[in-house]
């Protein structure tokens, strides 16, 4: 409902002070779910609010509202903070009429923040009304529901003249919303009411923020959903339309294809290959595969049988899928080549041609390979890798499934491949669950010292990815609140309680050990609230960081679920 329309039943109510409390909210504790509608004043203290999963920071002077029954909790207390809540409720007075008794329950239901412009005056009237709320007699009650509901007043009376605080903090409401209920009917002008404002300014917010509008978002949420459904699901086409709000199958199909490029049924046949497709059998070369990748098409007759991996994460693919190649790269610098201690146990009889950083082109042409696989890294060298043998080249950066479902086409073994993604989904599905539970919504940072500044890594990086994409992990709302496509963040140390974190993975290595030791005896580092719990978990860097193939992967995975579950 608009504010505006919310509020001219305000002419027909009565507001009633149930309670009022001054308290101190240590690091550590938690506030309950609301009994009454409650209105939130900080004196002190910073820390965030989370009220029905939308994130209010808190700070002196900062006030917060919440309706009955909506789930509250204090999230990255980093001091006590000192504040009063005053419970209240609003009820319509016998002179309304039955006409308006459907919206008694959703009077003052709405969450909301303010910075008050008058702070110091409202709260004089804050301490006024728990004197008087004290002294418990007669008229003085009556007192505190008059000053109560002078407060509203100036609260409400600011809140429609400025909306909410900032349009970033309408637009994560929005998002929220979205994200929850994207599988219902959603109307423009219904989500500008969700924050109290035009769908115009709505529209100018979303651009301004997300470079898209906010039914394009919409749309967007929707198809992320169908996506994954038909990549991982058995589902029917129609059955995927309706679970996420299509009622009409064609006008599905089309959005999806309008989205994509490609239609429904399509993108389910190619996807799980990795954009590998088979040839008809009638065609020149028979029982041949078409392998899409950054120099256009390759077309395979045959099984090659002596593969060239010129970066560690193909070697990785292929000891997942129980083969050997015949020739890789280590890692390490120019001249020095190892391979990654979590592939020690795989590694087998192979010619070692230098470094991702520095081919031994020699021993790649001795090698005769009959297919060499190179990342866009060797882009330079890709002519001449050609003339050795039929070349792949893959962005780094693409996503390990997919090339894992390429490597399964590559070594006539598919069938293995979908069984490994397979596995890998319902072991983060059943870890996401278990974690979900233990954490209730704190939040989990990845973080890594460097010289000058500190990463803070988002979604957008691989590893962030498994955190917060596939084990679902509640990322910090520092790393949340715009469009974020970066892989990380480069803040100061003196940024670094802002990101207000319940957990860290903090990445180290032999390269920043020194950097590391620095950011640890620094007082910022010392006054997180989770350094004091003992919620820090040391983990390799070169395996959080370099890790691309499914060995890597899972066990990140692996240290994730013993970091965070101790299992």
């Amino acid at each position: 409902m608009p504010l505006q329309e919310h509020l001219s039943f305000w002419n027909d109510i009565a507001v009633r002070v149930l309670d009022v409390r001054r308290e101190i909210l240590l690091p550590g504790s938690q506030l309950q779910r609301l009994p009454e509608n409650m209105l939130f004043f900080a004196w002190s203290g910073y820390g965030s609010l989370l009220i029905d999963g939308t994130t209010y920071s808190i700070s002196p002077f900062s006030v917060r509202h919440a309706g009955k029954d909506a789930a509250i909790s204090m999230e990255a207390i980093t001091e006590p903070i000192e504040y009063t809540v005053i419970y209240y409720r609003a009820e319509l007075m016998p002179s309304a009429g039955g006409e308006l008794a459907a919206v008694e329950e959703a009077l003052l239901q709405m969450p909301f923040g303010i910075q008050p412009s008058k702070r110091l005056s409202l709260h004089q009237v804050v301490e006024q009304l728990e004197l008087k709320w004290g002294m418990r007699q007669g008229i003085e009650v009556f007192h505190a529901n008059a000053l109560l509901q002078g407060l509203l007043y100036e609260l409400l009376k600011q809140l429609l003249a400025e909306g909410y605080q900032t349009p970033s903090e309408a637009v994560a409401i929005v998002m929220k919303h979205i994200d929850a209920n994207y599988n219902k009917p959603l109307k423009l002008d219904v989500l500008a009411g969700l924050v109290h404002c035009s769908s115009r300014q709505l529209q100018r917010w979303f651009n301004g923020q997300k470079q898209l509008g906010p039914m394009e978002y919409v749309i967007k949420v929707r198809m992320s959903h169908a996506a994954e459904l038909l990549r991982h699901t058995d589902a029917t086409i129609q059955e995927i339309a309706i679970s996420i709000g299509y009622r009409d199958l064609y006008y599905f199909s089309r959005a999806f294809k309008n989205y994509y490029g490609i239609a429904p049924q399509d993108f389910r046949r190619t996807s799980l290959a990795g954009e590998v497709y088979a040839l008809a059998a009638s065609q020149t070369i028979d029982d041949a595969a078409v392998i899409k990748h950054r120099k256009g098409e390759l077309r395979l007759q045959r099984l090659p049988k002596r593969i060239a991996v010129l970066d560690v994460q193909y070697a990785d693919q292929l000891f997942t899928l129980k083969e050997q190649p015949a020739g890789s790269v280590g890692i390490g610098g120019a001249e020095i080549s190892c391979f990654p201690d979590y592939l020690q146990n795989k590694l087998g009889q192979f010619t070692v041609l230098g470094t991702c950083e520095r081919i031994d082109m020699h021993a790649l042409a001795e090698l005769q390979p009959d297919l060499i696989v190179c990342t866009d890294l060797h882009e330079r060298l890709y002519p001449k890798l050609c003339q050795f043998a039929p070349t792949l080249l893959f962005d780094r950066n693409e996503d390990w499934r997919k090339i894992l479902g390429i490597f399964g086409v590559i070594t006539g073994k598919k069938q293995e491949a979908e069984r490994i993604l397979m596995a890998y989904r319902e072991k983060t599905e059943k870890l996401s669950d278990m974690l979900a539970d233990k954490l209730r919504g704190q939040h989990v940072a990845i973080i890594r010292p460097r010289e000058t500044s500190i990463r803070l890594h988002t979604a957008s990086h691989r590893t962030g990815a498994v955190l917060y994409a596939d084990l679902r992990l509640p990322a910090p709302f520092y790393i949340t609140g715009e469009s974020v496509s970066d892989t990380a963040y480069h803040i100061s140390i003196e940024d670094l309680p802002g990101v207000n974190a319940n957990h860290y993975f903090l990445l180290s290595n032999d390269m920043f050990k020194e950097q590391v030791l620095s950011m640890q005896r620094s007082m910022e580092w010392n006054s997180l609230h989770a350094v004091k719990q003992q919620c820090v978990y040391t983990v390799d860097a070169s395996t959080w960081i370099g890790s691309y193939g499914p060995t890597g992967i899972n066990r990140i995975v692996d240290e994730v679920a013993q970091s965070l579950l101790g299992a």
